[in-house]
């Protein structure tokens, strides 16, 4: 661990300092950010939704994902905008004034971005700056300008548009809710008396419907999971440690380029099959046991989530097998109806196809239906977030990307089955992203042997 900062050397200013006359030059690391253009329409669209108001984000700092012992991670809705994964950064959206007959356009698009501080960047890495020559190619934005011109900028959109759009509600499941609320009281400081308005209910709606250039992004992190998934199917057998293969998993799709895994890696072998999130991942597997391997990474920022569920010594029991066949056969109805105008809930929704299924096929040991083991949703939305967000009351469209994922959990018999796989609705029906990586029993069982 690099020495407290606090006792960093005196030499240290000077060192940098002839580094900067030697011409120092920053650079971004190297992130697939896809084409920033893409960024700029995300930002024309939303203003052309808004248009009565300015448009403030502000970018998550340091101190916001506790940088010092985490990889930095931008506020999603900042970077959906921006595709910028820097911190301390602003962004300011000003529409024109437009007469009765124009549609809202953008007038201005500012990034702000920190000075320069060149003792920072010894321990952190060269950053971008508003002064620096190729900023407005690094960011895609023709204006940047320093956040020390933020105050006065945003005074004088102000004048003109009394409204201001931001980030009054925290995303679920984003752990944002104080910096959300820190980000609306610095701009109601700034303005007291401006009128503000939620950007959530818009990027909810934006978000959900992914683009061209998100779901190359996410099939690039679909592919990378999937071959991390093929090796640990490979490597899984009697007495090898659940860390052990969600070491190797994080391995496999870290050294293709993904940066980080979208959730905390899941792998669970005989009771905790059954542990819908288990994610200690501290027993040793046993021979007879199933292990269910929830186990997926993001690339360029986008989320993955795929889930495979195996038997340890290779071959299912006929009572894995047989509980294994009903989920795959809820998860392949549910595919078979998922397409534009499908619904997540209601009478024919998608949860009500999963579940009828599970429930009437196969019993437990009782006797029982086995509804009452499946306690979870079908599936969820993903994007920048494993669990992006939109609105399940509303049917699909072409272009959102779900999951698929049934399960079965019997404690009792320590035997717990999903088959998670992603989906890309289009509009003609559903495209399976991981259809690479096999579900089917036997072959999975092939997998497993190396054959």
């Amino acid at each position: 661990m690099p020495p407290n900062r606090s006792r960093r050397p005196r030499l240290l200013t000077r060192v940098l300092t002839i580094a900067v006359l030697a011409g120092f030059a920053p650079c971004v690391h190297a992130w697939d950010r896809g084409n920033l253009a893409d960024y700029q329409a995300r930002r024309a669209q939303l203003v052309a939704r808004t248009g009565d108001g300015v448009i403030v984000l502000y970018g998550s700092y340091d101190e916001d994902v506790a940088a010092s012992v985490t990889t930095f991670r931008q506020n999603e809705e900042f970077y959906y905008l921006t595709g910028w994964n820097e911190p301390g950064a602003i962004m300011m959206l000003v529409p024109k004034p437009s007469g009765a007959n124009q549609p809202p356009a953008i007038g201005e698009e500012i990034l702000y971005l920190p000075p320069r501080n060149l003792f920072e960047e010894k321990w952190n890495g060269p950053r971008v700056g508003p002064d620096s020559p190729d900023a407005s190619s690094q960011t895609g934005f023709a204006t940047v300008r320093s956040t020390k011109a933020f105050r006065s900028d945003f005074e004088e959109a102000l004048r003109k548009f009394p409204k201001t759009y931001t980030e009054l509600t925290p995303q679920p499941e984003s752990g944002e809710n104080c910096f959300q609320q820190d980000e609306v009281a610095k701009l109601k400081q700034l303005a007291p008396t401006a009128n503000f308005a939620d950007l959530r209910p818009l990027l909810v709606t934006m978000r959900a419907v992914k683009s061209p250039g998100e779901i190359a992004l996410i099939r690039k992190a679909v592919e990378n999971s999937v071959d991390a998934q093929l090796a640990a199917m490979k490597a899984v057998h009697p007495g090898v440690w659940e860390y052990e293969i969600s070491a190797l998993m994080k391995y496999e799709f870290e050294r293709r380029g993904d940066e980080w895994p979208s959730y905390p890696p899941i792998v669970g072998s005989g009771l905790y099959s059954t542990v819908l999130h288990y994610d200690a991942d501290t027993e040793q597997m046993q021979s007879g046991d199933v292990v269910v391997m929830d186990v997926a990474g993001s690339y360029g920022g986008y989320a993955s989530d795929m889930t495979r569920t195996l038997p340890v010594n290779g071959h299912f029991t006929p009572r894995q097998r047989e509980i294994y066949e009903i989920v795959r056969g809820a998860q392949a109805a549910v595919m078979a109806a998922a397409r534009p105008g499908a619904t997540f809930d209601g009478k024919n929704g998608l949860q009500r196809i999963a579940y009828d299924y599970i429930n009437t096929h196969g019993k437990d040991l009782h006797g029982k239906s086995l509804g009452q083991y499946f306690p979870h949703g079908f599936g969820h939305s993903v994007g920048l977030n494993v669990h992006d967000p939109m609105d399940y009351t509303k049917p699909l469209e072409p272009g959102m990307v779900i999951t698929d994922e049934p399960g079965i959990y019997i404690p009792e018999e320590k035997i717990g089955v999903r088959i998670e796989d992603m989906i890309l609705i289009t509009p003609d029906g559903n495209e399976v992203l991981t259809k690479r990586l096999p579900s089917d029993p036997d072959e999975i069982e092939r997998t497993m042997a190396g054959k």
